[in-house]
């Protein structure tokens, strides 16, 4: 819930209106701090990802959302009550 609190609070603070992320590096303790590392001002290549653990039945489309919010029709309304079910996560693996 924090988390949540701090995103809204930053993009506010930008006046940021489209899709993004941001980012944080969440330590391993039972306070389970969180470290902002970076937001990005754009929809990620995994968003389909996202769109799967987003909202309810087939999930959310975000790409929609961001051509409503573009257009001047502000976030759709069914976005504004999400369910988030489960985590997404993104890794990178180097070969040498």
């Amino acid at each position: 819930a924090e988390m949540i609190r701090q995103v809204k609070s930053l993009v506010r603070t930008v006046n940021y209106t489209s899709a993004g992320t941001v980012e944080f590096l969440v330590d391993e303790t039972d306070k389970q701090n969180f470290y902002f590392l970076e937001m990005n001002t754009r929809l990620q290549v995994e968003h389909p990802v996202t769109e799967m653990v987003s909202g309810g039945g087939d999930g959310v489309d975000l790409v929609y959302g961001m051509i409503n919010v573009a257009a001047g029709r502000g976030i759709p309304e069914e976005y504004l009550d999400l369910v988030h079910r489960g985590y997404d996560l993104e890794s990178m693996t180097e070969e040498e």
